[in-house]
């Protein structure tokens, strides 16, 4: 057959598409995508107009969609079947972004609170601002032991998830500041900073609205063995400048097992926010 100048070899056709010949010859063969022309020596020759079919195909490929699927649209295919196969991946692709959306939320918070533990001068007295948050918060009145407290974050989690707010948010932990002594402390509330956005599509209209201030701060890496001593070291801190503090203690945790060997490795950043 003579080779017209409207339509391609597969090698031609390939190298537009940036596949390889083989899969051009293994979508022919099982029937996914053929040739318009298949000459009577076996050559294949594709026209341009079949470049958008296939850039669809490869598409479906890249959304994980079974060449099985993908062979029994094209046995049956209609413009309603098309209708319907491609509404069911776009539901598929929403979902997936606002996971991916989700997952770089996470990330971009991670990666900043790692450069925070990186940057912090474990043992120094510090105040910074924090700007204006919403927090989730379960209350806890159980008692100090870890497992209670290992339970009671996993409810926090699993009652954030029950709100429509997935991701994973870090969890901090609110001390009373009465509650602090040098043998120890306990919890009233566990908390998670939620973007606004995030709380906007869940509906939760009920999360706390914590104002940007000044607060003291101080991080230790060894923990949560030392977090009485730092509560009380600011404490004392405030006394001496004079300044009033809040009610309670933020207590979060900075670098953790993704970043550091061992629990009792981890840095705990404790700050309480100072009363202006």
């Amino acid at each position: 057959m003579k080779k017209m100048k409207d339509y391609f070899t597969t090698g031609e056709f390939a190298k537009l598409a940036g596949v390889k010949k083989q899969t051009l010859f293994h979508y022919d063969e099982i029937g996914i995508f053929q040739p318009e022309i298949k000459g009577e020596n076996g050559y294949r020759y594709y026209s341009y107009t079949q470049l958008e079919t296939f850039s669809v195909l490869t598409m479906f490929k890249d959304l994980k969609v079974p060449l099985k699927e993908i062979k029994a649209h094209m046995d049956h295919r209609s413009p309603e079947a098309l209708i319907e196969l491609l509404e069911n991946k776009k539901a598929e692709m929403d979902l997936m972004m606002k996971r991916l959306a989700t997952a770089k939320k996470y990330v971009d918070a991670k990666i900043n609170l790692t450069r925070e533990g990186m940057a912090a001068k474990v043992g120094e007295i510090i105040i910074d601002y924090v700007p204006d948050e919403y927090l989730v918060e379960t209350s806890y009145k159980g008692l100090g032991d870890e497992k209670a407290v290992a339970e009671a974050v996993s409810e926090h989690f699993n009652y954030c998830h029950s709100l429509g707010i997935q991701g994973a948010y870090a969890i901090g932990g609110m001390i009373p500041k009465d509650s602090v002594t040098p043998e120890g402390y306990r919890y009233s509330k566990f908390y998670s900073v939620v973007d606004p956005s995030v709380l906007r599509e869940s509906g939760f209209q009920d999360a706390f609205f914590d104002k940007g201030a000044r607060y003291i701060g101080i991080y230790d890496n060894h923990g949560y063995d030392n977090v009485s001593k730092l509560c009380l070291a600011i404490i004392a801190y405030a006394d001496r400048c004079g300044l009033t503090i809040g009610d309670h203690f933020y207590e979060d945790v900075i670098l953790d097992d993704l970043s550091v060997n061992g629990y009792y490795n981890y840095m705990v950043k404790v700050s309480i926010k100072i009363i202006e």
